[in-house]
């Protein structure tokens, strides 16, 4: 990212998208802001680019007003906003002068004139001028003669009130910690370079590493906290202080954060370190001796070490070679899981390849070099399971493998352990001829075996309409593209070619990690010790905004196509739903279940049960592409009654037209499958794999709490903005067809 610190600087003179706003903490109202800019940005084919102050123009206006101090840092801003995927930030001084700056100078200068604005974000009650006298309404006026498109973000709320950086504040010096890490979208974090103390924690059996807490940032109420450190790239449970230490030191006026990270052994004087807290134990207090503040510190520990455990907080762990390495520790499940992710653009030959590629990897490695061996080889580790899978994301490609077995064996083993040693094995050590390239009978199975698979999808006739609607919906957009490559390309692939895939996979791609279970340091340090082995690579990052890609459907299509078919079948997509990041999304949850997704919906109720006009219809929300697509088997005869049907289902929707009773069923449907998630290991895993690719990781209680703030009018809203763009039949053919 690019920053610009000097207003009459002349900066490259491309048009640009400009959010504006202060953005302290990057909290997740901001990041609706901020990702709305880069998406329509990248779809406008401008540079995303942030207006922003250094400092707080209250420091100006009011300076002597009370302020509990910022969330984070500039250069934490900075580093935030860059991994948000802004390009550029621009910087202003606000003082005094600029203070009395007219609103519409300020547009004109600023946004038109110097960065060439074509786009401008801003949140619904954005001020700005002198006096605060811009608002959101001039700023239309301005946009509509300047012929600038302006976009406006609602108010985003969380827990029944509106995320704001004073609320954020406030939670934090009230201790509240575990609540504004659902504000944030992460843990809120301190950070310094550790300082020499009195060394008391060593003589208690506690080590600290010691932090002063700037007094410009926003201080955590005194006490001990469960809390994650952040050192040279790896992250350490640890338990925290902060506060005064009344009990060793009653003249102390400044307050520090002494961490113990109790599972390291480190010497960190004068390295810097990251605290993130995640959980208040309690106040700080003061002790008659320090034999008694020793006791109370171990009590505290056990406590926090028992936090921990059971949290079962998702993290990232470590990151090597680019590839993020996420733990999810949890003790309510007898085994463990990993899946081993990769994320690449979606592309015709290379789809295929990849997807050849995944499956001749699982099919043996240099230890088992056959399918068979390697099959013996897990079912010794008491039903282990080794598999590759591979799918689509708008138009990135998700190349998987995952592995689970059981964490122990009676015998103290561990199958777990194991597997993963044999899923690095599949990764890094496969089975190769003295050419270095793959096998040529496993290349062959592995290639039929996949051509049979497309041509079963292509011979069932839903899947197949399925797939025609989405290609004509995409157009020529690589969103349309089978993630499992298409019959000539796999026909066409060389093992040379495999060999070059293999090499592009490992050392290009995107990559991530989650491991799920009870992990301990050694199975962890094992782990990492084998990603190391990873060739060094320029491995691209995938944020949400950036990619899934933003996305235009083709042009309005209706295509009418005959086969051999006892059931028509109706597929209609649909576009106008919010970006896969909004904070909608539980909104067209509620929609999508209501009209099609489940068997309470009006779709399942009305056009399959009372009218009987279908064998089965539902509707399915692809959320990468902001689209929902309908899908029906009904008899030819009956297709026009069914698309009529449906039209109307849609409508009273978009109209409130339907009972309470259905929005309640709705609500009790989704929460049951939010909470469901936490039943089953590797559904944990891939929810945290899709909330980062998405941008909107969320746990239970958050989830439970956006869901309870749907309401009927906003599915409705939701629903009127639905526009149909492709209607697809499959129906039979007439009999001098058929002949």
């Amino acid at each position: 990212m690019l920053i610009f610190d000097n207003p009459e600087f002349a900066v490259a003179c491309h048009p640009r998208g400009i959010g504006l706003g202060f953005f302290d903490g990057v909290h997740r109202g901001h990041l609706e802001l901020l990702r709305t800019l880069v998406f329509e940005s990248h779809r406008m084919g401008i540079v995303p680019a942030v207006l922003t102050f250094p400092e707080r123009p209250e420091s100006v206006l009011r300076p002597n007003g009370s302020f509990a101090g910022y969330l984070c840092d500039l250069d934490d801003r900075l580093a935030l906003l860059s991994d948000c995927g802004i390009s550029e930030t621009h910087l202003l001084t606000f003082d005094r002068t600029f203070a009395a700056t007219d609103p519409v100078e300020f547009l004109n200068k600023y946004l038109k004139s110097r960065l060439r604005a074509k786009l401008v974000v801003v949140g619904h009650d954005y001020r700005f001028g002198r006096d605060g006298a811009g608002n959101v309404e001039l700023l239309r006026k301005w946009a509509e003669d300047s012929q600038v498109r302006l976009i406006v973000i609602e108010q985003v709320n969380q827990g029944g009130d509106r995320i704001s950086s004073s609320r954020l504040r406030q939670l934090i010096v009230q201790g509240h910690v575990d609540a504004a890490a659902g504000l944030l979208g992460r843990p809120y974090s301190l950070h310094g370079k550790v300082i020499q103390g009195r060394r008391l924690g060593s003589k208690l059996g506690f080590p600290t590493a010691n932090i002063p807490i700037p007094p410009f940032q926003a201080c955590p109420a005194y006490g001990v906290y469960a809390t994650r450190t952040r050192v040279d790239g790896r992250t350490y449970d640890s338990i925290t202080n902060v506060g005064l230490r009344p009990t060793v030191d009653a003249a102390a006026k400044h307050p520090l954060a002494e961490t113990c990270l109790y599972h390291t052994n480190q010497t960190l004087y004068g390295r810097d370190i990251h605290i993130d807290f995640l959980q208040r134990i309690r106040p700080e207090m003061r002790f008659e001796s320090v034999a008694q503040l020793g006791n109370q510190v171990n009590a505290d520990l056990q406590q926090v070490q028992q936090w921990h455990r059971e949290s079962e907080l998702c993290h990232e762990k470590a990151r090597i070679s680019g590839v993020p390495v996420y733990v999810l520790p949890t003790d309510r499940f007898v085994q463990a899981a990993i899946h081993f992710v990769f994320y690449l653009p979606l592309k015709k030959w290379q789809a295929a390849s990849m997807a050849l590629l995944s499956r001749v990897l699982a099919a043996s490695c240099r230890r088992y070099p056959s399918r068979v061996e390697l099959a013996r080889a897990l079912d010794s580790l008491y039903g282990a399971t080794l598999e590759s899978s591979q799918e689509r994301q708008g138009d990135l490609q998700l190349i998987t493998f995952s592995a689970e077995a059981l964490r122990r064996w009676i015998d103290g083993s561990s199958p777990f352990s194991a597997v993963c040693d044999l899923l690095f094995d599949v990764l890094l050590d496969p089975s190769l001829d003295e050419e270095g390239l793959f096998y040529e009978d496993i290349v062959e199975t592995e290639r039929q075996n996949l051509m049979m698979e497309l041509s079963a999808r292509e011979n069932d006739r839903a899947k197949f309409a399925y797939d025609r609607c989405l290609d004509i919906f995409c157009g020529d957009q690589p969103q349309g593209l089978s993630p499992y490559g298409d019959l000539e390309s796999l026909q066409s692939i060389s093992r040379h070619e495999l060999a070059g895939a293999y090499k592009t996979l490992l050392s290009q791609c995107s990559a991530s990690i989650y491991l799920g279970g009870s992990i301990d340091s050694d199975l962890l340090e094992a782990c990492l010790a084998r990603i190391r082995q990873l060739p060094d690579g320029e491995r691209a990052k995938i944020r949400p905004s950036e990619q899934p890609s933003p996305f235009d459907p083709a042009e309005p299509a209706v295509r009418l196509e005959k086969r051999k078919v006892e059931q028509a079948r109706i597929v209609l997509a649909y576009q106008g739903l919010p970006p896969y990041f909004s904070h909608r999304s539980i909104a067209v949850t509620f929609l999508n279940s209501m009209l099609g997704g489940d068997v309470h919906s009006l779709l399942f109720d009305v056009v399959r049960e009372k009218m009987g006009l279908a064998y089965s219809v539902f509707s399915s929300h692809l959320r990468s592409l902001s689209a929902m697509f309908i899908m029906a088997g009904v008899t030819p005869e009956k297709v026009d009654h069914a698309l009529e049907a449906i039209r109307d289902q849609l409508a009273r929707l978009s109209t409130g037209d339907f009972d309470n009773s259905l929005f309640e069923r709705t609500s009790r449907m989704i929460e049951t499958g939010i909470l469901s998630v936490n039943d089953d290991l590797s559904s944990m895993l891939a929810h945290q794999m899709y909330g980062h690719l998405y941008g909107r990781l969320m746990n239970r209680k958050e989830s439970l709490d956006a869901l309870r703030s749907v309401t009927p009018e906003e599915v409705s809203q939701l629903a009127s903005g639905l526009r149909l763009v492709t209607c697809y039949v499959l129906t039979g053919m007439d009999n001098e067809a058929q002949k």
